[in-house]
């Protein structure tokens, strides 16, 4: 079958957000008891808290996928024959969000769709891995 255009299906696309929070209230989780095994000299609080840094790593790469760069990159170096509609509009994705809820709807776009959370997730967690490391 030359010339058949094969569309793969992207089965993480339905669960991304459910595995961003998750991630992210790991992170957050894991670095609240981190701290409190450091501040209590337990011997396992530097692990922890290197946990707490490799999850908000793992959450950031995932809020970038959420957000599109990835999308966005494929976009912009992609060839136009094989993905001829390209991917969807932003201002859809924005469209969806009740404008009666702002702090909601500041929150969704903080997490989903700002390609900057994602980016200081990963620094957040490779500077907590860092101290973790001289901890």
């Amino acid at each position: 079958m030359l010339g058949a255009r094969v569309r793969l299906r992207n089965y993480f696309k339905r669960y991304e957000r459910v595995a961003f929070i998750v991630l992210l209230l790991l992170t957050m989780g894991t670095g609240t008891f981190g701290i409190y095994c450091v501040l209590g000299s337990w011997s396992n609080g530097a692990k922890w808290v290197a946990t707490s840094g490799s999850l908000a790593t793992v959450a950031g790469m995932v809020q970038l996928e959420v957000s599109g760069l990835f999308k966005n990159i494929l976009e912009h170096y992609g060839d136009e024959d094989k993905y001829p509609y390209g991917p969807p509009s932003y201002v859809s994705q924005e469209i969806i969000d009740n404008p009666e809820e702002p702090f909601l709807t500041g929150l969704r776009n903080i997490c989903y769709f700002n390609v900057g959370t994602g980016f200081w997730l990963i620094v957040l967690g490779t500077i907590v891995q860092i101290i973790a490391v001289w901890l």
